[in-house]
C-alpha cells in the first residue's frame, strides 16, 4: 500500500472515530430542559456538569499528551475511546444528578485524551506545507460530532426521553475499535520535516519532563494558549445553550431551535473548511498573514455573534426566520476561521517529540475556556434572569482571541522559521534530537 493510500485511510478512520467521539460532548445540550426537570436542577447545576466535564478532561489530557510523545498512538487512541464511550453509554442509566455528574466527567477524560494522540499523528503524516487542509478535516470532526451530538438528542430526545440518545452516540465507536486494531499503522516520527522527507536519516529523541518549560519559550505557544482560553469562554457557553436559547426566549419549539442551530454549525463548518484551505495558500504566499487575517475574521465574527441574540425575531415568519439564520451562518462562518489556522501553527512551530504535550497544554487552555465560559453562561443566565444577555456578555471574550491572534503575527513566521532549521540541523547531525 502506498504511503499516499496509507495516510488518507488514516485521516478518514481518525475522523470518523472523532465525529462519534465528540457527538459525546453536545449530546447533552438539547436535553438541558428535561434533564432539570426530573433532577430538580438548575443552568448553573448543568452549566457546572459541562465545566468540570471540560476542566477535569484537559487537566488528565496533560498525562496522555506526555504519554504520546513516548509510547505507541494506536494503544493510547484504542484506550482513549474505550474510557470516552463507556461512561457516555452509562449516563442513560443514571438514577441521580450526582450519577450524571460522574458519567459526564468520566466521558470528558476520554475526548480530551483523543485531542493530543491525534494532532500528533497528522503532525507526523503530513509536512508544514500541507497540514493546513489536513487540519482543517481533522478539526471538521469536532464541529461535526457536536452537530451530530445536537441532532440526535434533538430529534430522538422528544420521542424516546433524554437517555436514549446517550446511547446512541457512544455505541458506534465501540463496533469501531477493531477497525482502529486492523487499519491505522502508527506513522514515524518527524518523517516529514525538513531534512528527513527522503527517509535517509531517521529521528531519534528523548522525551523529559523539563521540556514543558522549553515549549512556553516559544511565543506563539504563548499566545495561542491564552487566545485559547479567552476564545473558548464563547465557545464553551454559546453552542451549549443556543437551542435552550431559541426556546426560552425566541419561542421555537425543540425541532424548530435543533433545525435553526444545525443551519448556524452549517456555517461553522464552512468557516473550518474555508480556514484550512484558505490558511493553507496564506501560509504560502506570506506567513505573518495567517495570524493576522484569523483575527480580523475573529473580531468580524464577535459582533455578527451579538447582533444573532439582538435580533428582534417574530416566531412564525419566514422572513424573520430567514434572516435570523443568514445572520448566524454568516456569524458561525467568521467565529470558525480561526479554528484549523490555530492548530497547524501550533504544529508548525513545535518539534515532533512535542506535540502530544504541546497539544495536551493547549486541550488544557482551550478546556478550561470551555469549561468555564459553560458555567458563566449558567451563573450570568441566573444573575441576569436571561440567556440572551449572558450569552452576549460570553461573546466579547473573542474581541481578546483577536488581539492575543494580531500579537502571533509579530513571531509566528520567525518561530516556523527557527524549527525549519533546527530540523535540518538534526538531520545533519545523524537525527538525533
Amino acid at each position: 500500500m502506498s504511503d499516499s493510500t496509507n495516510r488518507r485511510r488514516i485521516v478518514f478512520l481518525l475522523f470518523i472515530i472523532l465525529v462519534i467521539l465528540n457527538a459525546d460532548q453536545m449530546v447533552m445540550s438539547p436535553v438541558i430542559g428535561m434533564i432539570e426537570t426530573e433532577f430538580g436542577v438548575t443552568d448553573s447545576h448543568i452549566g457546572l456538569v459541562g465545566g468540570v466535564f471540560s476542566i477535569i478532561g484537559a487537566l488528565v489530557s496533560l498525562v496522555w499528551g506526555y504519554l504520546t510523545d513516548i509510547y505507541n498512538r494506536k494503544r493510547l487512541l484504542i484506550a482513549s475511546v474505550l474510557v470516552g464511550e463507556i461512561p457516555c453509554l452509562l449516563t442513560a442509566i443514571s438514577g441521580s444528578f450526582g450519577e450524571l455528574f460522574l458519567w459526564r466527567v468520566l466521558t470528558g477524560i476520554g475526548i480530551g485524551a483523543s485531542f493530543p494522540i491525534s494532532y500528533s499523528l497528522i503532525g507526523d503524516l503530513f509536512s508544514h506545507k500541507e497540514r493546513g487542509k489536513v487540519v482543517s478535516v481533522l478539526g471538521l470532526a469536532s464541529t461535526i460530532g457536536g452537530i451530530l451530538g445536537m441532532l440526535v438528542a434533538g430529534y430522538t430526545a422528544g420521542v424516546f426521553g433524554w437517555r436514549i440518545p446517550f446511547i446512541l452516540v457512544s455505541a458506534p465507536n465501540l463496533i469501531l475499535i477493531p477497525l482502529l486494531l486492523n487499519l491505522i499503522e502508527e506513522p514515524k516520527r518527524g518523517a516529514h520535516e525538513e531534512g528527513f522527507e527522503e527517509g535517509l536519516v531517521e529521528y531519534h529523541y528523548s522525551v523529559k519532563l523539563s521540556d514543558y518549560a522549553n515549549l512556553v519559550r516559544i511565543k506563539t505557544n504563548l499566545l495561542l494558549f491564552f487566545q485559547g482560553i479567552a476564545g473558548t469562554i464563547p465557545w464553551g457557553a454559546v453552542p451549549y445553550f443556543m437551542i435552550e436559547f431559541f426556546k426560552r426566549e425566541k419561542g421555537m419549539d425543540l425541532n424548530q431551535a435543533t433545525t435553526v442551530f444545525l443551519i448556524f454549525a452549517m456555517g461553522s463548518i464552512a468557516g473550518n473548511v474555508i480556514g484550512g484551505f484558505l490558511g493553507e495558500k496564506i501560509y504560502g504566499r506570506s506567513k505573518k498573514l495567517v495570524p493576522f487575517v484569523s483575527a480580523i475574521t475573529t473580531i468580524v465574527g464577535t459582533f455578527l455573534t451579538v447582533l444573532v441574540f439582538r435580533y428582534p425575531y417574530i416566531p412564525g415568519q419566514f422572513y424573520s426566520l430567514v434572516v435570523l439564520c443568514l445572520l448566524g451562518f454568516i456569524a458561525a462562518l467568521m467565529d470558525s476561521y480561526t479554528g484549523p489556522n490555530v492548530k497547524m501553527m501550533l504544529l508548525n512551530v513545535n518539534e515532533p517529540k512535542d506535540r502530544g504535550r504541546i497539544f495536551s497544554i493547549f486541550n488544557l487552555t482551550d478546556s478550561v475556556g470551555t469549561g468555564v465560559g459553560r458555567f458563566v453562561g449558567g451563573s450570568l443566565s441566573v444573575a441576569f434572569g436571561t440567556l440572551g444577555a449572558a450569552l452576549e456578555v460570553s461573546a466579547y471574550f473573542w474581541l481578546i482571541c483577536g488581539f492575543l491572534l494580531m500579537l502571533s503575527s509579530w513571531y509566528f513566521e520567525q518561530e516556523v522559521e527557527q524549527l525549519n532549521k533546527r530540523m535540518l540541523e538534526i538531520a545533519s547531525q545523524g537525527g538525533q534530537s
